[in-house]
């Protein structure tokens, strides 16, 4: 028999052992890279997930009757009423000499509209907040001394109890600017609308946050509103117009949705609606491009080919067991179904208005989509990169800080010039803290305006 020599059967044994090792790590590389991209998916939808229910449970918190009371018992309610209703018989002179200069002419001119009595409450309750309720903080104030410079930020800090207790998840911590002073200052981040009605003062987060509890007690049907690049604002339904109405508190701004992307220069990729009603994605209402630019933004954050798909599943059960949990209150059958029919129809039209694409055109925006943001310091608006399309302010009639809108052209200011050297390096080190040192954008503001000061000293 012939025989096979003894070595050349140990090289086939190694070569099929090597070969079989070879295919075992590839087999088992791949197992973990797909539990690797089968964690991130689980990560990143967790993650969307926790910030949906954090929205449910910020606007359930103002179906509360004790929360709707304080509400109550600090707005003027009579006053605004009285208000409105000088604001609704204004309206309607005008209207009434609009239409009789023919309006309808060729020569360029607009309508003036009427507006009803709620509408006209609505703008009342949104300028007293803005104007003699709500403060804006960039940086809180040394209570200790009274010093006026800006704090020097040490960090986030630990709440207390007493905070936490009205929802402070974090705490910013600042040192007083004076070398005479130096005191540690507190900034807890209240989420609690109710606490919100006694501090009055915040960035907007607390602005939306209290002027949402602020429309409940006044039954305005009203939605809280997430953007996922880190603002936040109230929507409130018009019976009259039959839509949703935008209202920014911050910028005393009523239906100008645009204002974010043209005015502000935001790059949107998510902003959800929550009401006790409904949670719904209501990104297209507020962007210019969403099949372009805006889907591209959005698979930066949900990746995954299915992730949309996920997305409007997980919205529509967080919306269908708000409205079953709705559905047991004290109704009757009938009353029940009224309701139903009534949230239908206002589904419709809404989706039919969400259809619309925008027209990225001057004549399809108001005046106050065109304006960069006005609330907070300069240099920290610069930071965040919300100024806008400065040199335009004046000749575009935006508000004046008084909120009424500019009737004249003005140039505009020295301070708010685009080749202002501070304001374009407060702009140049939050885009580096934030893109390299991964801060959040509040802490680069803080950071980049310390900084700021340091050099231009």
């Amino acid at each position: 028999a012939l025989r096979v020599p003894r070595f050349a059967m140990d090289a086939d044994e190694l070569l099929a052992r090597s070969l079989q090792e070879e295919e075992d790590r590839a087999a088992a590389a791949e197992l973990l890279r797909r539990e690797a991209s089968a964690n991130a998916v689980t990560s990143h939808r967790e993650d969307f997930a926790r910030r949906l229910d954090g929205g449910v449970r910020t606007v359930l918190a103002y179906e509360n009757a004790e929360a709707r009371a304080a509400a109550l018992a600090v707005i003027p309610v009579a006053r605004l009423k009285r208000e409105a209703d000088a604001l609704v018989a204004r309206a309607a002179e005008r209207a009434a000499e609009n239409e009789r200069g023919s309006a309808r002419a060729d020569d360029g001119s607009v309508r003036v509209r009427e507006i009803c009595r709620r509408d006209a409450l609505l703008l009342r309750l949104l300028r007293w907040f803005k104007r003699e309720f709500f403060e804006w903080c960039d940086a809180p104030a040394c209570l200790a001394c009274g010093c006026a410079d800006a704090p020097r930020p040490t960090g986030p800090g630990v709440p207390t109890p007493e905070e936490a207790k009205h929802g402070a998840s974090r705490v910013e911590t600042y040192a007083c600017a004076s070398a005479t002073c130096g005191k540690a200052i507190r900034f807890p981040r209240f989420n609690d609308a109710t606490k919100l009605l006694q501090t009055r003062i915040g960035r907007c987060g607390e602005w939306a946050n209290c002027f949402a509890l602020c429309c409940r007690a006044l039954e305005f049907e009203t939605r809280w509103v997430l953007d996922w690049t880190d603002h936040v604002w109230v929507e409130v339904y018009s019976d009259t117009q039959e839509r949703w109405l935008h209202c920014d508190a911050c910028e005393d701004a009523c239906d100008a949705p645009k204002m974010y992307e043209r005015g502000w220069g935001k790059k949107l990729s998510f902003v959800v609606a929550f009401g006790k009603d409904d949670v719904v994605d209501v990104t297209r209402r507020y962007v210019l491009d969403f099949e372009g630019e805006t889907l591209g933004r959005r698979r930066l954050i949900l990746p995954n080919p299915q992730d949309e798909a996920w997305l409007k599943d997980a919205i529509a059960t967080r919306r269908d067991a708000l409205r079953f949990s709705s559905a047991r209150d004290s109704r009757s059958d009938e009353e029940e179904k009224a309701r139903a029919r009534r949230l239908s129809s206002r589904d419709a039209r809404e989706a039919r208005s969400l259809a619309v694409s925008p027209v990225d055109e001057p004549a399809s925006f108001r005046d106050d989509e065109f304006c960069g943001r006005t609330t907070g310091s300069l240099a920290w608006r610069a930071a965040r990169g919300e100024l806008g399309d400065i040199g335009d302010i004046g000749e575009l009639g935006c508000r004046t800080d008084d909120g009424e809108t500019a009737s004249e052209p003005k140039a505009p200011s020295l301070e708010t010039t685009p080749e202002d050297p501070v304001a374009a390096f407060v702009r140049a080190e939050f885009k580096r803290l934030t893109t390299r040192e991964k801060m959040s954008p509040n802490q680069a503001a803080a950071r980049a305006l310390e900084t700021a000061r340091k050099t231009f000293k």
